[in-house]
């Protein structure tokens, strides 16, 4: 009988021992694997829930309901796929701003997943994208229950706001390259910096000579992150969700050669403020402006008089040089008024009270003829022309030829630094 009860027992043990392999594996496979739903949802780095109230709670993986949370999810999921259907930035938008929701956030590449608790795609789930998402999963089970128990489980968490306050330092400055290299550059016009410490902050106030309407304190950095950016792109425009902040940078009109500004934003905890999107618009505007200035450029050049600038070089030479004609210096003096307000839209005005005139031999050019997209051209051929100069006190200056022969317009050339 003895020896019944001692293998009873050990039958027992060796029972409890396959089940706590069991349990272990199974949790390997749905934890050390990093997936609650076949291969396709990977656990998320902290899970984020928005209650009816506006507050915002955050489960880290080490924290005490995060694994709970993860099996309540899903215990809802029945089915995934990728090909659902597609949601716009306007409709994540909605459920972020007025609607509780549940969010998986990731520090990777991985994008988000979001559950709704309001009427917006209600028992389904969402997978973010750049812009917009898709729906991944319909038909949740028990997602009543999932949202009461999310409310049990927050309510012994700390709360978080989604608010955030954007600043402009009163003093413009300019980015020393040294004082470049402590951020991180978007491109050659905007640089950015996460910081998370007032001793930090103190750091880049005095690089960066910032000034800002609100003090920056020790207090700031309890609950809030801070973005700082200088950009010489005037315009800022800041979304800030759960998962990502989006800056949109433009110009403004007649805002060329702005100085460096400062933006800070200063935002909550809550926010994945390692995922931050920068799309700048201004080098579209920048191109939309030198497209039309180009094609203006280009407009002017067709409408010049060509019974004075010389387009067609070999013409001009067959007629120059068939010409008996002598003009001289007083007689080319008549066009030249015309042909130096031409080269001011080239290479700037220059004073009439420099002019001087040489007779020379010059090789015509396109100097006044050549379009945005079309390379220098120099005739092979010389000819006498007048050379008419104007300069600048530090020699910077536009020389205009006109022949000698038939009184045209045959080029030039701008000098100087």
């Amino acid at each position: 009988m003895k020896k019944v009860c001692i293998i009873l027992f050990l039958l027992l043990i060796g029972i409890a021992l396959l089940v706590a392999l069991f349990v272990f594996s199974y949790k390997s496979v749905n934890t050390s694997q990093n997936v609650i739903l076949g291969d396709e949802i990977i656990l998320p780095d902290r899970i984020v829930y928005k209650n009816s109230n506006n507050q915002y709670f955050e489960f880290l993986q080490d924290s005490e309901h995060y694994d709970e949370i993860i099996e309540l999810v899903g215990g809802t999921l029945s089915n995934f796929s990728e090909n659902g259907e597609i949601v716009s930035q306007d409709t994540i938008d909605t459920i972020h701003d007025n609607e509780s929701f549940l969010e998986f956030d990731y520090e990777t590449a991985s994008k988000n997943y979001i559950i709704s608790f309001g009427d917006t795609y209600k028992d389904s789930m969402i997978k973010l994208a750049d812009t917009g998402g898709k729906v991944c999963s319909t038909n949740l089970r028990n997602i009543n229950r999932l949202n009461n128990e999310l409310d049990k489980l927050s309510s012994s968490c700390k709360p978080y706001s989604l608010e955030y306050t954007e600043l402009i330092s009163k003093n413009p400055f300019s980015l020393e390259y040294k004082y470049s290299q402590q951020f991180e550059e978007i491109n050659y016009k905007i640089y950015q910096v996460k910081i998370t410490d007032l001793k930090t902050y103190e750091r880049y106030e005095a690089m960066c000579n910032l000034s800002f309407e609100e003090p920056i304190t020790e207090d700031t950095f309890t609950d809030n992150d801070l973005i700082l950016t200088v950009t010489m792109v005037p315009k800022i425009t800041v979304k800030v969700s759960i998962g990502n902040i989006r800056y949109t940078y433009e110009n403004l009109p007649n805002s060329y050669g702005s100085p460096y500004t400062a933006h800070l934003l200063v935002v909550s905890k809550i926010v994945n403020t390692d995922c931050v999107y920068n799309t700048d618009l201004s080098t579209v505007d920048t191109q939309a402006n030198l497209d039309q200035l180009e094609t203006s450029y280009d407009e002017k050049i067709d409408n010049l008089d060509e019974n004075l600038f010389v387009k067609d070089f070999d013409q001009f030479y067959n007629d120059y040089t068939n010409s008996t004609s002598t003009l001289t210096e007083e007689q080319a003096k008549t066009v030249v008024a015309t042909a130096f307000d031409e080269a001011s839209r080239i290479a700037g005005k220059y004073n009439e009270s420099s002019q001087t005139c040489e007779l020379k031999s010059v090789h015509p050019n396109n100097f006044f003829t050549r379009k945005t997209n079309e390379s220098d051209n120099v005739a092979s051929y010389e000819v006498t022309a007048y050379c008419f100069r104007r300069t600048d006190e530090i020699g910077n200056g536009v020389e205009i030829y006109i022949d000698n022969k038939l009184g045209k317009i045959i080029g030039g050339r701008a000098f100087g630094d």
